[in-house]
């Protein structure tokens, strides 16, 4: 896209609606900019988001933005930007999806040969009853190629169409208009409109050559409630048609001439042979927790770049994970590696126990190249020590690590140089959310984990003599803190309010009304907590040993103290509560650094990293 078309020029007007969510929102745009034909037009709904999200949507030039003055919900928005386009068709895209090659192009192209259609659906991971797995191996968009080569395009009457990527053709809206407002902020609105469009006399069908990638939920946290008062809506007008309609569907079965009823798994092999990944990152184990998450960023961030990238999760069950993924793991036992591993330029060890799996697997399948994604010091902690770990290090020596202080560590110690891929504070998470109190008590906040590293039992004695500092006649104080171990009796003797474990969105929100946050870690490879703060609008103390230093700088934009010094952090923390012009100025300083370290970033460096590989010598 370039600059937005005019409504004459448009043969299809794409409306997305926008609540917030702004990662989702970024790589929904990017993924139109990058496969939307050009005779798209993109009209943004602006749904009274907040000042993070609305400022970055005014600095999209190549998209129009509509805003509105209060937050109407989904349904008016979305006839908003109906009611504004002129163009022959309306696709509504929600904000929390990404378009693939060619999908737009597909649907108006059956939509113009046949004018029976009124309205038309891609398949999706996340779409009710139309819904189809991405298989283990592949992403998005390599799944979404699979789906056009194979799929035997039907495109079958459903019951009913799902409204996260609905094309409608501008006749339906002039004979029956558009979207009942008495379903609110949404929910149920696109089955009802099945209805009224199937009682005009046009079809709804799915687009089954098509597949459409769906989060659902990024911009609204009412769901459930809503969704049984909208279904009781529904229920009463459409019930007697409705049951009927999809007993029908399901007797039918259309769609499993390319998919299984019950996995939902797609049934057609690929058209020709797998595609070949560019990088392929060898996990011990699925999660959300410490690097297997950085891991996950990594693998999304270069597929968004185009990259062909994927996991294989060595532990024999894969937990689901509170954690968007655009890609299905692998599931291979370490053991089974090395004889079914997908053709790979490179695999990518991930920790020191994978190391020497990855070099075996690689030397088993010729033209592998081998790669080591370091994320901390592991020979500080765990089963083994320095000189172990040292050993993978020499087995597998092309190395990116995540800070320069671990590159430092990892040359001096045993003479092996490597590259500095920073992680992400994931700032479009990670921003001020206007929750932050003006008046009152300031909110310290931390995240406490029990590991010695850590520095717990550095934190809460400094934290107690700022306390007992604040009762003597400084600032009023409150403590907050998040994390699966809260602290041990008698190891606070202070008030404080304990979270316990948050979601990622739960974490942004609580870093966001914090005044202070604190990370008193003796050691850690980077220290998101630290720059996660910092993106929030935290005014952030943290210690100098580890890769906190990659972003803090002390004075400017943080202030650090050494590392296991009681003393030495409550004389900072003192120091930061009360001075509030300190406070603010590193918070607005902190603010502008963590914004350069986003996903995106990290990813383009990482493919310069593969880029300057030597070729595979066997």
């Amino acid at each position: 896209m370039a600059i937005p078309l005019t409504p004459i020029q448009a043969r299809c007007d794409l409306v997305i609606p926008v609540h917030n969510a702004l990662k989702s929102t970024r790589n929904c745009l990017e993924s139109v900019r990058r496969y939307a034909p050009p005779w798209a037009r993109v009209i943004v709904v602006n749904d009274r988001s907040d000042a993070r999200t609305t400022a970055w949507l005014e600095e999209q030039s190549d998209v129009l933005v509509l805003h509105n003055a209060w937050n109407l919900g989904f349904v008016a928005s979305a006839n908003r930007g109906m009611l504004f386009s002129e163009a022959p068709y309306v696709c509504l895209l929600n904000s929390d999806t990404l378009l693939t090659e060619g999908a737009l192009e597909r649907m108006v192209a059956r939509l113009d040969d046949d004018y029976s259609i009124g309205l038309c659906c891609p398949l999706s991971n996340n779409s009710m009853n139309l819904s189809v797995n991405i298989p283990p191996g592949e992403n998005v968009f390599s799944f979404a190629r699979r789906v056009t080569d194979t799929s035997p395009a039907l495109y079958p009457d459903v019951v009913t169409v799902v409204g996260f990527c609905l094309l409608i053709r501008r006749d339906v809206i002039r004979t029956i208009g558009v979207f009942d407002t008495v379903f609110g902020l949404g929910y149920c609105e696109e089955s009802d409109y099945h209805y009224r469009v199937r009682s005009a006399g046009w079809r709804a069908v799915v687009a089954d050559d098509t597949f459409v990638y769906h989060k659902q939920g990024a911009s609204f946290l009412d769901g459930n409630e809503r969704m049984h008062r909208n279904l009781e809506i529904f229920r009463r007008r459409w019930q007697w048609t409705h049951g009927p309609a999809l007993e029908e569907f399901d007797r039918r079965d259309a769609m499993g001439a390319f998919r299984d009823r019950e996995s939902r798994e797609w049934i057609l092999p690929p058209a020709g042979e797998h595609e070949p990944f560019d990088v392929l990152f060898v996990l011990p184990m699925m999660g959300v927790f410490g690097g297997v998450a950085d891991v996950l960023e990594v693998v999304n961030a270069l597929i968004l770049e185009g990259v062909r990238a994927g996991v294989v999760v060595l532990e024999n069950v894969t937990p689901e994970i509170n954690l968007e993924i655009f890609f299905r793991p692998i599931r291979l036992s370490a053991s089974d590696l090395a004889a079914h591993l997908p053709k790979t330029r490179v695999l990518v060890a991930t920790s020191y126990q994978t190391a020497s799996v990855v070099a075996e697997a690689a030397a088993a399948n010729p033209g592998t190249q081998t790669a080591y994604f370091v994320q901390d010091y592991e020979g500080w902690f765990g089963q083994d020590g320095p000189e172990i770990v040292g050993k993978t290090y020499e087995l597998i020596p092309r190395i990116t690590v995540i800070s320069s202080w671990l590159k430092r560590e990892i040359e001096a110690r045993h003479g092996i140089s490597s590259t500095v891929v920073p992680m992400s504070a994931d700032p479009e998470v990670f921003y001020p959310r206007g929750n932050r109190a003006a008046n009152g008590p300031i909110r310290i906040v931390a995240m406490l984990r029990p590991e010695e590293r850590r520095g717990k039992h550095i934190l809460l004695p400094a934290l107690e003599r700022l306390w007992k500092h604040a009762q003597e006649g400084g600032h009023a104080v409150e403590f907050q803190f998040f994390g699966v171990h809260g602290p041990e009796p008698g190891e606070a003797e202070f008030p404080y309010h304990h979270n316990w474990a948050l979601s990622r969105d739960g974490v942004a929100r609580l870093l966001s009304s914090a005044h202070v946050v604190v990370d008193p870690s003796l050691f850690q490879g980077f220290g998101l907590v630290g720059i996660e703060g910092m993106a929030s609008g935290a005014a952030c103390v943290l210690t100098r040993s580890g890769g906190a230093e990659e972003y803090a700088e002390d004075g400017v934009n943080a202030l650090l103290v050494p590392p296991g010094d009681v003393d030495a952090l409550a004389e900072a923390l003192i120091r930061v509560v009360d001075d509030d012009g300190l406070r603010a100025t590193l918070a607005e300083r902190a603010i502008e650094t963590a914004r350069r370290f986003t996903w995106q970033a990290a990813a383009r460096k990482y493919i310069a990293f593969l880029d300057a590989l030597p070729p595979c010598e066997r």
